[in-house]
């Protein structure tokens, strides 16, 4: 019986090439001495190392979230698929709205505008998307805007929150204001905002002051101190009233924080009124392909856009970001990501769902390895318009982009992923670094750890902990050959040591209850 590694060939991706499982040899095991010494050869054994009384930070209880776009998630989509329990078997604990570019054309009070429109811009304009043309699948004409009550209001939103027991991520439009010379209404019309939230009991404690205002495709690229001048004119209006509100801002691309004078001089003028800076960072954009996924050990920042010199892996470039942070004078501003996943690429949209869950989990490690507070992926659900933007692209989620919005491997990576969010990590060490590692534990030594193996040969890992393991040890994981998640043996070697068998690219996850 070749039941060990014989010759196991499987298709990855389409347009790669297999991929040997064991190269190509040939094994029979006749004893429990010789499985043993097969897998104690370096290239076919892992060691890791779990310092219990090495406690770094803990990861928020909403460390999980997804951004809900308000004019693609319609009413009809809400209540016919089910959309809710799916967020809630993920895990998701942040909701962001009113999603990402939407924020820049968005008046709360009039929710049933068309996403990429301005109620502000003169009628003439309406009925077409600034620098898109009619951009949105979800369409409805300008004279129905005032009645249009399918896209999700703000109330609706909070009842979603509500149910889920999700933190509200709320963004706040300056860029009408700023492109209209109307700054005053549009400080009037954010605390309008937040008194209703006062006055319905809502409790929002995120506001992000607008979404990528220095992106060319924005309706308004914001010029030099631009952004940071409104910044402190809306942050300063709404702290006097609010002073719990937690403002974020985005000021620059995953490009640009590396040009630090700017990035340093915006954070030490607006340090006042900020508690985070939001990064975004989609991996790989026009660069995703299996093959540069298994060589990034870890994972790089690098996309089409930036110079190599400039492309470090996440762990690296965030610890820059919060030297820089520190430099300016705010050292008790945070870091949130609220846009990322893996970017479109000719190679991305062919990924299968397991690559595209391993690869999500991984850049979820790299987030929670460097403290980053609040991640939510981009999107829910995004459906827009193939006769404007034809090339479709693809940003993979827990649901699959067009009805019946079946649920994806990445749903259950999110729900595999969910319990490290309110533990405390745990230092690490491991032997082998094509193994990435994330260890955490809660007040009463329950433990979750997650293990990405980045190897194409089947691997045992042997874990070590400094206490004695008294409880139950379970696994599930997800690798490449099955498109399903499944069951992981966990075998107790002793007292305080376990060891599991490690499948080439997969993702396993164990709890230690």
């Amino acid at each position: 019986m070749k039941s060990v590694s014989c010759l196991l060939l499987f298709a990855l991706i389409p347009g790669i090439a297999s991929v040997v499982y064991a190269e190509g040899e040939e094994f029979e095991p006749t004893s429990k001495e010789q499985l043993d010494k097969f897998y104690s050869t370096p290239e076919r054994s892992v060691t890791v190392t779990v310092y219990e009384s090495k406690k770094l930070h803990t990861v928020p209880n909403g460390f999980l979230g997804i951004n809900l776009s308000y004019f693609n998630i319609t009413d009809e989509i809400w209540q016919k698929y089910d959309l809710l329990s799916k967020l809630k078997q993920a895990g998701i604990k942040s909701l962001r709205y009113p999603g990402g570019e939407e924020t820049s054309f968005f008046h709360w009070e009039h929710p049933g505008v068309n996403g990429y429109e301005d109620i502000w811009d003169p009628e003439e304009k309406h009925g077409t998307a600034l620098k898109r043309g009619r951009f949105q699948a979800t369409w409805v004409a300008p004279e129905k805007w005032s009645t249009n009550e399918n896209f999700m209001n703000f109330d609706e939103f909070m009842q979603v929150c509500k149910a889920l027991g999700a933190e509200p991520i709320v963004g706040i439009n300056l860029t009408s204001a700023r492109r209209h010379n109307r700054i005053k209404d549009g400080i009037e019309d954010a605390l309008r905002w937040l008194r209703y939230c006062r006055q319905k009991n809502y409790k929002v404690t995120y506001w992000f002051l607008d979404n990528e205002t220095w992106n060319w495709e924005s309706p308004y690229v914001f010029k030099d101190t631009e952004y940071a001048e409104d910044v402190i004119a809306y942050g300063t209006a709404i702290k006097k009233e609010f002073p719990d509100i937690k403002l974020i801002v985005n000021p620059t691309s995953n490009k640009g924080y590396n040009y630090r004078e700017g990035f340093e001089r915006f954070i030490s003028k607006t340090a006042s009124v900020i508690d985070y800076i939001d990064v975004h960072w989609y991996w790989a954009w026009g660069q995703g392909s299996f093959d540069n996924w298994i060589k990034q050990i870890p994972l790089d920042t690098g996309d089409k856009w930036k110079e190599r010199e400039i492309s470090r892996p996440f762990e690296e470039d965030i610890a820059l970001i919060k030297e820089s942070i520190k430099r300016a004078g705010a050292p008790n501003v945070g870091l949130v990501v609220l846009e990322w996943n893996i970017a479109p690429s000719n190679w991305s949209q062919t990924f299968n769902q397991s690559l595209i869950a391993i690869i999500q989990a991984e850049l979820l490690m790299e987030f929670a390895r460097s403290d980053v507070r609040i991640t939510c992926l981009w999107p829910l659900i995004w459906r827009t318009s193939r006769g404007v933007w034809s090339e479709q692209d693809f940003f993979p989620s827990i649901v699959t982009q067009d009805p019946p919005f079946k649920q994806t491997l990445s749903l259950d990576m999110f729900r595999l992923f969910s319990p490290i969010q309110g533990k405390t990590l745990l230092a690490t060490e491991i032997s082998n670094k094509d193994l990435r590692v994330l260890a955490a534990e809660d007040k009463v030594g329950k433990k979750h750890l997650m293990f990405i193996s980045k190897n194409a040969l089947r691997r045992k890992v042997t874990i070590n902990f400094e206490k004695e393991i008294h409880g139950r040890v379970v696994g599930e994981m997800i690798g490449l050959k099955h498109q399903v998640v499944r069951p992981q043996s966990i075998d107790k070697v002793q007292g305080s040591q376990v060891s599991f068998y490690a499948e080439p690219y997969s993702l396993t996850v164990i709890n230690v209850q």
